[in-house]
């Protein structure tokens, strides 16, 4: 289904769904957003951080990567059975096919970017990220940022019904251009 026509209420569940790579501002920008559609928000990330009662690092550690995108798909799918909310994704999430079928499927799908000196700096910053999210390799962040980007924004264009660049615009701007786009979408 195109991106600028949405399912009829009948249909199926519509939720506006935020994708991107770690400190792209889903999260800052999903509260915003949801805050100004007068909806919920969901956080992916937290949902399973809250069941598993461990930061995703630790979840990591000890039952690896395969149990948390297995709880990523088992999250995702709750949630978009349900209707009228924001749902921030963990960056990954997009890998797994299953997960990207879901989210066009119920989903307007937005991207949220960065430049890879913008997020590796935006990283460095972030000390709850680094406290919680684990590395991918033991290269240098940015040669690891740069890398898994090459391989993820494929599919996040492929995804994306929206892309805003988070480089030059506030959380707030960005929240404010994703409502005024989903209010001329038609539902």
């Amino acid at each position: 289904m195109p991106c600028n026509t949405m399912p009829k209420k009948s249909e199926t569940p519509v939720n506006t769904i935020l994708i991107g790579y770690r400190c792209c501002g889903k999260t800052s920008v999903g509260n915003l957003l949801a805050d100004r559609m007068s909806c919920n928000f969901a956080d992916t990330d937290k949902i399973i951080e809250t069941r598993c009662k461990a930061v995703i690092e630790k979840i990591v550690a000890e039952k690896g990567w395969d149990f948390f995108r297995q709880m990523e798909t088992r999250v995702l799918k709750e949630l978009v059975h349900q209707k009228n909310q924001v749902i921030a994704t963990g960056g990954g999430m997009v890998m797994a096919p299953e997960n990207q079928a879901v989210m066009k499927r119920y989903g307007f799908v937005v991207w949220l970017t960065a430049d890879v000196r913008t997020i590796v700096r935006r990283l460095g910053a972030d000390l709850q990220n680094q406290a919680s999210r684990p590395r991918f390799t033991t290269r240098s962040l940015y040669n690891e940022t740069r890398d898994i980007l090459a391989r993820r924004i494929p599919i996040y264009e492929k995804l994306a019904c929206m892309t805003v660049d988070t480089t030059a615009y506030s959380p707030k701007d960005i929240a404010e251009m994703i409502k005024r786009r989903r209010d001329h979408v038609r539902i």
